[in-house]
């Protein structure tokens, strides 16, 4: 009965913005009067349906059809600019004026040599090709992100990022991350530049409410370099920009299979017609629970406190990764009020049911709902005023499933208001905003289950400057206010020198800031559920604070591009938990030593004339966390990514090919463990390299259809229970088929 509810549901979603823009032609037909319409084709005079057409200077715009042809109504007969855009094509700018009957417009985009032309919106509220923005950023493309075709943004973010790791926690059974030295809470997600609520795994957020097939590209800061996002991102900030519709009317079906490891069906359709832009989509994503066992357990050197050794072979264990069966639904609206205004509004819902965890007599189902409005005004040429506001209630619900009760025991909601104002006056681009962040958290692990609320402020202003042609900087302030800790203000700067017309180089310093979370103040858990150990919260805690210090350059010559960047991040104050010192095994959340971790890493790709690209990257993270004069850091030193794509067009069938894969350095590693006398013992550990490769072959057909066969797992490594904690245990191969039909290619809309 559910799922024919969420099938109605889609069905409505889908048909009501396609009714309502028909309403709209009617009523607009007279007061938008003059039209400018034309088509766009790529390099071998094809029409390129999905591509953009923006009129600058106003929120107006349009997606072309299957003919790759569209229409855009204005109020006046004016000479406007257009902005044409494709993935993966270099963009125009070009001249237009509206009439009564307009002569049509012949559109020629031809392919982009590399990534540089790509927009990216994260570093601040204008959008500025890669190639000008001075802050370190990393785009993955969708057009990466389907040769990949991965089942989960974990596995997508793995390959396309050197020296990230996902790691599985063994109490939540969820995965957390770590980026070249930097662990979750660090790391700040965004959905279309707004925060997301809800813990996964510890300090994680849930990475499985992440629905690759809803991703039209990611962005990647690295570092406390963003002005605008920068609270609690010490690491980085990790955007994930969303579909919309791209397309006069749009529809596809998309099934995934691959037996045990996964399977995922979704449906989408979208409307860009007038004035009103609509986009539904709906997933169903499932996979099995599976079992990593080993025949011997890893080796350990154990080292007394008096300097004496001895080696120990562990006990063979096993790690068990739970699957689930996930409800995914997005629904964004977008209406042009005129040409100075334009309104959003996006909703979505994920339901995880979780399968059932040995020895449990609940189950565990996450829920999570969002709602985001926004309004974009422009006052004047170059200027843009954004108001917006999120509402997101993420949960964590206990189904006693025998006698028919149901618990919530974790519950976080964020409500984020926002404005911003970006403005461009000669070579100065001006940014000034407010964000709030009212926190609301129901946990298990706070004493009695209770609940706690908190409250952040911040203001920012950023102002970008084009000194010269040839030289930018950005510099920003932003001031965060916290109920608890008062007033912190952190200054940034980056730089962008095009040396030559090949060479640019870039420089940023960085000041961070993340306050302890309400778990690190609050909390009172017994972590083994037994008595074992009690983990307590501090609510004497300082906040973290660190400095930044990046530089990078950069080689560009026609398909070739090659980067090298340096990245050192010191930190103080900075929170881990430790003994409580009475005898017990207690324990307690502290400002613990000064940390540092020291980056460098290296990006080459070449695109070859005859459809071919190859990438590789290289990450060297130096992660330094002391414990008695030992490193305690779980960060493989040496990481890799490679990708080899290639993709040609035979008449009207398409054929592409993706070779990609992951690689890890061995490294060896300490723990310290107390003795029944209060002594110490160092363990030191180590782990195997890893390499991970996945094959991905696809043709398209005429009239919408794409088929894809992949093997993931190519040479069938399986990882040790053991290393569950650096790496989310895979047991072996897995063969991939996925089916897609563009149902407006199909019908010709």
């Amino acid at each position: 009965m559910r799922r024919v509810l969420c099938s109605l549901l889609f069905l409505l979603a889908a048909a009501v913005p396609t009714v309502f823009a028909e309403e709209v032609d009617e009523r607009d037909s007279n007061r938008y009067r003059y039209s400018i319409l034309g088509d766009v084709v790529d390099e071998n005079g094809q029409p390129m349906p999905g591509a953009t057409v923006r009129v600058l200077g106003t929120t107006f715009g349009a997606g072309t059809d299957s003919d790759g042809e569209f229409v855009i109504r204005l109020e006046n007969a004016k000479e406007y600019t257009l902005l044409v855009s494709f993935i993966g094509y270099g963009s125009q700018e070009i001249k237009a004026v509206p009439a009564v009957r307009p002569p049509r417009l012949h559109i020629r985009l031809v392919p982009s040599s590399n990534q540089l032309n790509d927009v990216v919106v994260t570093g601040s509220f204008v959008a500025k090709p890669l190639k000008e923005v001075p802050v370190l950023t990393r785009v993955i493309s969708q057009k990466e992100i389907q040769a990949l075709n991965p089942m989960n943004v974990e596995t997508l973010l793995q390959y396309e990022l050197p020296g990230l790791q996902i790691g599985y926690n063994s109490m939540s059974q969820m995965p957390e991350i770590s980026y070249q030295g930097m662990d979750g809470e660090y790391m700040l997600f965004l959905i279309d530049g707004e925060r997301v609520s809800g813990e996964g795994a510890d300090h994680n957020v849930d990475f499985t409410r992440f629905n690759v097939d809803d991703i039209e590209r990611i962005e990647v800061i690295k570092g406390a370099q963003s002005t605008i996002y920068g609270s609690n991102a010490l690491g980085g900030v990790i955007n994930i920009i969303t579909k919309t519709a791209n397309r006069p009317f749009s529809g596809n079906l998309n099934a995934r299979y691959a037996g045990s490891n996964g399977q995922k069906y979704t449906a989408s359709t979208g409307v860009k017609k007038n004035r009103l832009t609509s986009y539904t989509s709906l997933t169903y994503r499932t996979k099995d629970t599976y079992e990593i066992g080993d025949e011997v357990g890893k080796t350990t050197v154990t080292e007394g406190s008096d300097g004496s050794s001895a080696e120990e072979q562990a006990d063979a264990g096993s790690t068990t990764v739970y699957g689930y069966n996930i409800w995914d639904f997005l629904q964004k609206i977008g209406y042009t009020c005129n040409e100075k205004l334009n309104a959003d509004l996006k909703g979505s819902f994920y339901r995880n049911k979780r399968d059932k965890r040995v020895g449990k007599m609940y189950q565990d189902i996450f829920l999570d709902y969002t709602l985001n409005g926004k309004v974009t005004y422009l006052p004047g040429e170059k200027q843009q005023l954004v108001i917006g506001y999120i509402y997101d209630n993420y949960q964590k619900n206990q189904d006693y499933f025998l006698s028919g009760k149901k618990t919530t025991d974790y519950r976080n909601i964020k409500q984020t208001p926002r404005i911003d104002y970006t403005g461009t006056f000669g070579k100065h681009t001006v940014s000034v905003g407010f964000e709030g962040d009212f926190e609301y958290l129901k946990h298990y692990m706070l004493e009695d289950s209770s609940h706690v609320n908190n409250q952040l402020y911040a203001f920012y202003a950023q102002e970008d400057w084009d000194i010269l042609d040839e030289l930018n900087i950005v510099a920003g302030v932003r001031a965060d206010y916290h109920e608890k800790y008062h007033w912190h203000v952190t200054p940034k700067v980056s730089l962008l020198w095009h040396f030559c017309d090949h060479v640019s180089f870039r420089a940023g310093y960085a000041q961070g800031f993340r306050s302890p979370s309400l778990k690190e103040l609050y909390q009172a858990y017994d972590m083994g559920g037994m008595g074992w150990f009690m983990l307590y919260g501090n609510p004497d805690l300082k906040p973290e604070t660190s400095n930044q210090v990046s530089l990078s350059g950069e080689f560009t010559k026609r398909g070739l591009n090659m980067s090298v960047s340096f990245a050192h991040n010191r930190f103080r104050n900075k929170i881990a938990y430790m003994s409580l010192g009475d005898g017990s095994s207690d324990m307690q959340y502290v400002n613990a030593d000064n940390a540092k971790t020291t980056a460098l890493e290296t990006i080459l790709r070449y695109r070859f004339g005859f459809g071919l690209i190859l990438t590789g990257s290289y990450a060297y993270t130096n992660d330094y966390e002391e414990v008695d004069g030992r490193n305690t850091s779980l960060v493989r030193p040496h990481t890799a990514t490679f990708n080899a794509m290639y993709s040609h067009k035979f008449g009207k069938i398409g054929f592409n090919c993706s070779l990609n894969g992951q690689w890890g350095a061995k490294f060896d590693t300490y723990t310290r463990n107390q003795n029944d006398d209060g002594t110490y013992a160092y363990e030191i550990t180590t782990y195997d390299a890893r390499t991970m490769c996945s094959l991905n072959t696809g043709v398209t057909l005429p009239k919408g259809i794409s088929l894809n066969l992949g093997i993931d797992n190519l040479f069938n490594y399986k990882d040790k229970a053991a290393d569950s904690s650096l790496q989310v245990p895979q047991k072996g191969i897995s063969v991939i088929g996925t089916v897609n039909l563009n149902i407006a290619d199909m019908f010709g809309l």
